[in-house]
């Protein structure tokens, strides 16, 4: 490698050492303490009508909306059947 090639790449890689070095000190600050919490509260025992009456309410929504959505295909073959160039 010339030596203009050589100077050329330094202060790129400088660069890119203090890039990463700076991310990799910003993703410790994201990720939080390392420790353990201490349990100073018992844990709760879960709430499974709560969980079941929202998960129940999303599937009373999302299944028919999403059956609605899928079988749109099948409707319109249903009454495009025979017509089709008509309208």
């Amino acid at each position: 490698m010339s030596a203009i090639a050589a100077r050329a790449q330094t202060p790129l890689s400088a660069v890119l050492r203090q890039a990463v070095k700076s991310f990799r000190q910003s993703a410790r600050i994201v990720e939080g303490p390392t420790e353990a919490l201490p349990s100073m509260v018992k844990s709760q025992k879960g709430d499974w009508g709560r969980i079941f009456r929202a998960r129940a309410g999303v599937a009373a929504i999302y299944f028919p909306a999403l059956g609605g959505f899928l079988s749109w295909p099948f409707v319109t073959k249903y009454f495009m059947d025979g017509h089709m160039g008509q309208w």
